[in-house]
């Protein structure tokens, strides 16, 4: 995925390059940095005021721990497996927008009304076994996870979404887009909400299985 993201980055910058007027070398080498800072872009407001990167991009569909979302396999239950995952660091904390799927749309979750669900994913994302329960009854199209660069799941610095609504779009021609919302806790139950989340990377989903 990263050799495909770079291709795509190589491309863009070749076309920009291509279809730039003649000036000034030096005016065109920052026109096109600023252009590439602001396609690779992730931010939001989150617990610690805001969080912003111009280092965002695709990774992997498949659980990652380099995400902090190696346990999403046991969550999300789509007919081919397959998951997005986008993500961006900043000052050693990381910002990681899964969906459950591939396309364009909107995806979302919502389970802290139903308390024997909410229950078992809370401990499925605090770093306890795995439940039956998460595989049977867990129905969730989208994750959020914000926690400091390295913590796993369960450590006092992970926060996951209880409550989720990403909108992306996969339907442009070298980048994808999207905006997000999600309440977020910890596995001692602190709380903050993230508002005015959106994206826009290079590249576009990959099809691949959850191992």
């Amino acid at each position: 995925m990263k050799k495909l993201s770079f291709c795509l980055m190589a491309l863009a910058m070749a076309a920009s390059t291509m279809f730039t007027s003649c000036g000034d070398d030096d005016d065109d080498d920052n026109n096109n940095n600023n252009a590439l800072e602001k396609i690779n872009s992730l931010s939001a407001s989150v617990k610690d005021g805001s969080f912003s990167t111009s280092a965002a991009g695709f990774y992997q569909s498949a659980g990652s721990e380099n995400t902090g979302t190696s346990a999403l396999g046991k969550i999300f239950s789509s007919a081919n497996n397959t998951y997005t995952t986008i993500a961006g660091t900043e000052k050693g904390k990381q910002l990681a927008i899964s969906i459950n799927g591939t396309t364009t749309g909107t995806y979302q979750l919502s389970v802290a009304s139903d308390e024997t669900v909410n229950n078992a994913l809370i401990d499925l994302l605090s770093g306890k076994s795995a439940k039956e329960i998460v595989a049977e009854s867990v129905k969730t199209d989208a994750m959020i996870i914000y926690r400091s660069t390295g913590e796993a799941e369960g450590d006092a610095t992970y926060y996951f979404a209880t409550d989720a609504s990403v909108t992306v779009n996969f339907d442009l021609v070298l980048y994808s887009t999207g905006t997000f919302t999600a309440t977020m806790r910890n596995k001692a139950g602190d709380t903050f909400k993230i508002t005015d989340g959106n994206f826009k990377v290079f590249g576009k989903p990959i099809m691949g299985n959850k191992n």
